[in-house]
């Protein structure tokens, strides 16, 4: 298991230089979700979310794959590199849905 996250935070370290490139995706990201409130969103639109914002630089984990302390750890490392590669941060509902959308799939 060690191994798998290992590689997996591995896997995100290269993809860091890939913010900067695609910055500019994340406002039609935003813009997919409609002006409906984030805690309302339904399941699809948090996937949309999950897939927009994390896509725009590395190729999309699979929630199963840890586990929901894991995926927390994950998401505040992730704002740390969105800040360093100066992409705009995830909301704090932004944060709480994608959060929730990987901890509801997780193992």
């Amino acid at each position: 298991m060690k191994v798998v996250l290992i590689l997996f935070i591995g896997l995100l370290l290269v993809a860091v230089p890939l913010f900067a490139v695609q910055a500019e995706q994340v406002g039609a990201d935003k813009a997919a979700l409609g002006d409906a409130p984030l805690e309302k969103a339904s399941a699809d639109a948090a996937e949309v979310l999950f897939a927009g914002r994390c896509a725009m630089c590395h190729q999309l984990p699979e929630p199963a794959m840890l586990k929901p302390k894991q995926w927390k750890l994950i998401l505040v490392t992730m704002q740390q590199r969105m800040q360093q590669a100066n992409v705009p941060p995830l909301q704090a509902q932004e944060h709480d849905l994608i959060l929730e959308y990987l901890t509801a799939r997780a193992r």
